[in-house]
């Protein structure tokens, strides 16, 4: 089972994963504080959020779960229930981003502070559920050349000015470790723009940060 566990490397799902947990927990302080509807930090912050979520989820569906489901599809068992029950947590994150949208374009504070406070917990429930339950069944259940489409798949629908984007935002804030695993997956060149080019222009915009622990 131990070498079924290293099949494929899922450094950069987690790592997506933990820049959302890490944005969702920085819109709930902003929304708690009551300062997150003031400046340009929270509309940037909420943006790279939703517009990377929205591109992750697609991506995900497209190349992995329904791929998954497929193979299930002749005798369901237990890859499709533990999909079905990451879909039924998935819906529930919805709403609450439409929630934040409305209260954004409103400059509604309460309504701000109650949906991104849910916000977090859907998605830090959906997330945890994921790295539990899913990404384990990616190892017993998909072949390295489906793995492989998803990765084609994220990058086809990120394009290189996308990286330019995604790199410096998923980094942010992430340990050291992460960082290097993250890195040692890309060309030498791409490490190179985001270390001259991508990281500095990413610093210099204006972001929520998560609390500290």
């Amino acid at each position: 089972m131990d070498s079924v566990a290293r099949r494929f490397d899922l450094t950069m799902l987690y790592a997506a994963y933990d820049a959302f947990r890490r944005d969702a927990a920085g819109l709930e302080a902003a929304g708690r504080t009551g300062t997150g509807l003031d400046g340009a930090a929270t509309a940037n912050s909420w943006s790279l959020f939703t517009g990377h979520w929205r591109l992750q989820d697609h991506a995900e569906k497209a190349a992995l779960w329904t791929v998954m489901y497929a193979k299930d599809a002749g005798a369901p068992g237990r890859v499709g229930v533990v999909l079905d029950a990451m879909a039924l947590q998935a819906v529930k994150v919805v709403p609450l981003m439409d929630g934040v949208d409305a209260a954004l374009e409103h400059h509604d504070r309460s309504a701000f502070a109650q949906y991104t406070g849910d916000l977090r917990a859907s998605v830090d429930a959906l997330l945890d559920f994921k790295e539990s339950n899913v990404l384990p069944l990616i190892q017993e259940t998909l072949t390295p050349f489906e793995w492989g489409t998803f990765d084609v798949e994220f990058r086809r629908e990120l394009g290189l000015r996308g990286l330019g984007v995604f790199l410096p935002w998923l980094l942010d804030g992430a340990p050291a470790a992460t960082g290097r695993a993250v890195l040692r997956l890309l060309p030498p060149p791409i490490r190179l723009c985001y270390r001259a080019h991508w990281r500095p222009r990413y610093q210099r915009g204006s972001r929520l940060t998560a609390p500290a622990h």
